[in-house]
């Protein structure tokens, strides 16, 4: 029994040193609720705490919170015009790390009465001495990024808007996890509204990586 449980812990700890989520001490999470007759707000969001770029870790936390500020002016303004239902805001956050290369993904619900969106965004950084904020085109050539996402999306016509899809927008919420880019789009983007916001996943060796100082790690060589 003994030799079984010390199995066991093994077995936990190599499976926490694996998960590709940041671990907790980087940041801590906040929680905001404010509500209004005409409105409500509630969001969960991540403040970093001990980022290794001091400065990059500023700059976070401030558009972090500029986009819960410019979201929650928007509803304030939409509840104005409505009238008989209060507009409801929730915002969602995930943290996501691969080596040096951290996604903080937002999403926001908003409902004004029977209209239900969600829209996703992404801050993508590398936590190094001259790391910065990089969207999805500034690491990848889209060209081939949209391809592979139109494969992807042709195998399954029945769920995917396969037909009117055109293009990943450059800023398109995105993370890596292990050798996958996954994409992360809007609700009614690419599906009908009953997928939510939909996420497509592609293997970082099919994709063509743009040449920048902050584009290596974590991405596998292409050969």
């Amino acid at each position: 029994m003994k030799r079984f449980l010390g199995l066991l812990l093994v077995c936990v700890v190599i499976i926490g040193l694996s998960n590709p989520l940041e671990a907790a001490s980087r940041y801590g999470i906040k929680h905001k609720d404010q509500v209004n007759q005409d409105w409500e707000v509630h969001v969960d969001y991540p403040v970093f705490e001990a980022l290794k770029n001091r400065q990059l870790q500023k700059e976070i936390n401030e558009k972090i919170i500029q986009k819960l500020e410019d979201t929650s002016s928007e509803i304030r303004g939409a509840a104005e015009e409505m009238s008989g239902f209060p507009v409801l805001y929730y915002e969602e956050a995930a943290v996501f790390r691969e080596e040096q290369f951290y996604s903080v993904v937002l999403t926001s619900h908003i409902s004004r009465g029977n209209n239900y969106t969600s829209t996703v965004t992404s801050l993508n950084f590398y936590d190094r001495e001259r790391g910065k904020v990089l969207a999805l085109n500034e690491l990848f050539e889209m060209d081939e990024v949209n391809k592979q996402v139109k494969k992807e999306l042709a195998k399954e016509p029945d769920t995917y808007f396969v037909k009117t899809f055109s293009s990943v927008r450059p800023n398109t919420a995105f993370y890596i996890r292990g050798d996958m880019l996954n994409l992360v789009f809007n609700k009614f983007e690419i599906a009908p509204g009953v997928y939510g916001t939909p996420e497509i996943q592609l293997p970082l060796k099919r994709l063509k990586e743009k040449e920048t100082e902050n584009a290596h790690a974590p991405f596998p060589s292409i050969s």
